[in-house]
């Protein structure tokens, strides 16, 4: 499966757009970054490309963990998933 920065390139070629971890820019940010990343960001107009990196980032960490993944951790992307439509929902 592609990453979410194959897919979606217009989300990430800015490096405004990757969370910083230590002062420095991160390449490939996990989906827990894009997810904070989207629940900072104050300019509507780049909300939904961060919720959007943010909800394929979750949906690409599922598909590589398959059966693997934990109840909790599968509560945890559901409940991110969750705060990310409802952040959406109000921000329309």
């Amino acid at each position: 499966m592609a990453t979410a920065e194959a897919q979606y390139p217009r989300n990430f070629p800015n490096t405004s757009l990757h969370p910083r971890q230590g002062g420095r820019y991160m390449p490939h940010p996990t989906w827990q970054d894009l997810y904070n990343a989207a629940l900072v960001e104050f300019d509507l107009a780049k909300l939904s490309e961060r919720v959007e990196a943010a909800c394929q980032a979750i949906h690409q960490h599922r598909v590589q963990k398959g059966h693997t993944l934990s109840a909790e951790e599968r509560k945890q992307l559901d409940d991110a998933l969750r705060v990310l439509f409802t952040l959406m929902q109000r921000a329309a």
